[in-house]
């Protein structure tokens, strides 16, 4: 595969991931109904500002999805330790790992990312 081509898959494979992670994190949010979704919604809404600061450009936005990815484990953190999701039987070690598998998410996508930025920059000038 070419360069631009391995540049292209992975670009295409990160949006689509940090779209598929957005998409699951608003219907996990409107499933559960908690009252804690505003949060969740934020993360994504940081992960489209990201992009358009970033012009979506492969470097720019493997640091955004870094960026989601620890906001989604601080909120985690926060959720987890909170009062009302202490009462809950089980509560805090579920947000624990909801979280954890939506960073991991974000961090994958974020990697993809920065897999099309390592590509285009290699390419040599005549390949353009």
């Amino acid at each position: 595969m070419s360069r631009s081509g391995e540049k292209s898959w992975a670009f295409r494979a990160g949006i689509a991931l940090a779209a598929v992670t957005s998409f699951l994190t608003v219907w996990t949010t409107i499933v559960r109904d908690d009252g804690s979704g505003a949060g969740y919604f934020m993360l994504i809404l940081a992960a489209g500002v990201g992009g358009f600061a970033t012009m979506l450009q492969p470097a720019g936005m493997a640091r955004t999805m870094a960026g989601v990815a620890v906001m989604q484990a601080a909120l985690g953190l926060l959720t987890a330790t909170a009062p009302s999701t202490a009462s809950l039987p089980g509560g805090p070690m579920k947000v624990l790992v909801f979280s954890g598998v939506f960073s991991l998410l974000w961090l994958a996508s974020g990697a993809l990312f920065l897999v099309a930025d390592r590509a285009g920059r290699s390419r040599t000038p005549s390949s353009l």
